[in-house]
């Protein structure tokens, strides 16, 4: 082991990063980005998405969807292909308290033990239904909420939770009970 090679990364950021859940593949995409980074004297770099691939092992459609929740969560900054950690931790996105971080991605657990999945998916809608005339008025459609955040069905009759804060959607694993119409 050569004594001379060493990254100096600020205890701060250490000790931040202790603190924080991540999956497996959001923590070696910061350690590769702190080697690339800190470990050049420098707060961000050019780094492509062939580089993390050499740099960690993993394949490049999870590294673009590790970048992409790291950039959600605020943890990452990127302008064009310019890399860096976000120093300015109080913008940093908690995870759910339900929220459990997997090799896979970040699960959401609800209190009834129902799994849902943070997905990235194009978003399918069902196309909306005319409603028809009752007398002269019209009947108020209903949409769905649970625990106040509005749903979404897709063509494939899944149902999905659209957080307030925006990113992705939520997959929902609960019983069709547990919607709230309002």
């Amino acid at each position: 082991m050569n004594k001379e090679n060493y990254t100096k990364i600020p205890n701060e950021i250490i000790e931040v990063l202790a603190k924080t859940k991540l999956s497996n593949y959001e923590m070696r995409y910061i350690w590769f980005l702190l080697r690339k980074t800190y470990g050049w004297n420098k707060k961000s770099d050019y780094i492509s998405n062939s580089q993390f691939v050499r740099g960690t092992g993993i394949k490049k459609y999870y590294i673009w969807r590790t970048e992409k929740r790291l950039l959600w969560r605020r943890i990452v900054i990127k302008r064009g292909n310019k890399v860096a950690l976000n120093i300015g931790y109080e913008q940093w996105r908690e995870l759910p308290k339900w929220a459990t971080v997997t090799r896979t991605g970040i699960r959401v657990i609800n209190p009834g033990k129902k799994v849902t999945r943070i997905a990235g998916h194009k978003e399918y809608l069902p196309k909306e239904t005319k409603q028809k005339k009752e007398s002269s008025s019209f009947k108020k459609k209903l949409k769905p909420y649970f625990r106040g955040e509005e749903m979404r069905r897709d063509q494939r009759g899944k149902w999905w939770v659209i957080p307030k804060e925006g990113g992705s959607w939520l997959e929902f694993a609960g019983e069709e009970s547990e919607i709230e119409w309002q």
